[in-house]
């Protein structure tokens, strides 16, 4: 018999124990604890971790694991509209026991209440299953932005001619960190992007990126004409003394998306980097062209990576399964993508 249960503190060493030895030697969060407290840990339920396990009951051997990142961990006020990102799903081998890791999904979506559930990054292989369970499923869109002022790329391998994007004279960027943010956050005005998928609030943003634990992303205030409309996350990517800017979050009106191309060239200008890259579904193409963006073909000659902690310099097409009723605007700051895999 196996009893499939919530995470406690007492199960944590043998849940690293158990990715060490049958997700990924040296996974990060067998290195780096604090990291995996910080995703796991609910903070409403103290000792209690956003991850299913499944234990055999004579031996207490661990056979399975869900884990899941629900937004309300970064907003409590998203209880309501919460979005559940599966995470760390793996069943042992020599579990010898049929259907476990669909037991372990119930059991996740029959405890944690939410108004839409979702993956970011997942093989090929297992297309079909999210296909079978009523998932709707894709890629993501990856665009690129070189930088103008660089001569020679090394990171990638870009074809587009760099193009300076149409300015927007009433759309504008203030720097947030938390001691400024609630103050200028105070009055921002989402518009209809409620209306979408996965719900998210300003409060979100200082949880899930300013308060990063090991990483240090940009959040911006989008202001229009001098109204606050939206919030944009990116952090800096280096290898070899090169880097790129990756844009992992955007919430504002998909109207506003041609205008932060000259905010993001900028930005990339200031840190010296050879491009900007995101990754997007749910937003017309189009305006991100606008915005001065190239579409890149994943099995194109065009090669922007994405993989950073290790270097490797090849595409990789990020696949989404969402379950929701509302459309879905994904960006891959979305789910654990946008996560450390090496110790900094």
């Amino acid at each position: 018999m196996v009893t499939i249960r919530q995470c406690q503190a007492e199960d944590v060493a043998d849940v690293l124990a158990f990715l060490h030895a049958h997700w990924k030697p040296g996974h990060i969060f067998t290195v780096q604890r604090a990291l995996f407290d910080w995703q796991h840990s609910l903070r409403d339920r103290p000792d209690t971790y956003s991850m299913a396990i499944a234990r055999r009951d004579g031996d207490r051997a661990l056979l399975g694991i869900l884990g899941y990142i629900p937004t309300r961990q970064f907003d409590p006020a998203l209880a309501a509209d919460n979005t559940v990102w599966l995470a760390l799903w793996k069943v042992r081998d020599d579990a010898d026991t049929a259907g476990l890791g669909l037991r372990l999904l119930k059991y996740v979506t029959d405890t944690e209440p939410h108004t839409t559930i979702g993956v970011m990054g997942f093989n090929q292989d297992v297309r079909p299953i999210y296909q079978a369970l009523g998932f709707a499923v894709g890629e993501l869109r990856h665009y690129v932005m070189p930088n103008p002022d660089i001569d020679r790329i090394e990171l990638a391998t870009i074809r587009a001619t760099p193009r300076l994007p149409p300015g927007d004279d009433l759309l504008t960027a203030l720097p947030l960190d938390k001691m400024n943010f609630p103050e200028r956050v105070a009055a921002v005005d989402l518009g209809t992007r409620h209306r979408q998928a996965p719900g998210k609030t300003p409060a979100f943003f200082l949880g899930r990126y300013l308060r990063h634990p090991i990483y240090r992303y940009q959040c911006d205030l989008l202001c229009r004409g001098g109204y606050p409309i939206g919030l944009l996350a990116t952090r800096i990517a280096t290898h070899s003394g090169r880097s790129a800017l990756r844009v992992v979050d955007y919430l504002g009106p998909e109207d506003a998306v041609p205008g932060l191309g000259p905010l993001i060239l900028r930005q990339v200008r200031a840190a010296g980097a050879e491009y900007a890259d995101v990754y997007n579904w749910g937003i017309e193409p189009d305006l991100f062209k606008q915005a001065g963006f190239s579409l890149i073909d994943p099995g194109g000659p065009d090669i922007v990576p994405d993989h950073f902690e290790p270097f490797e310099p090849r595409n990789v097409s990020l696949r989404y399964a969402v379950k929701t009723e509302r459309p879905a605007v994904l960006f891959k700051g979305d789910g654990d993508q946008d996560r450390p895999n090496l110790v900094p």
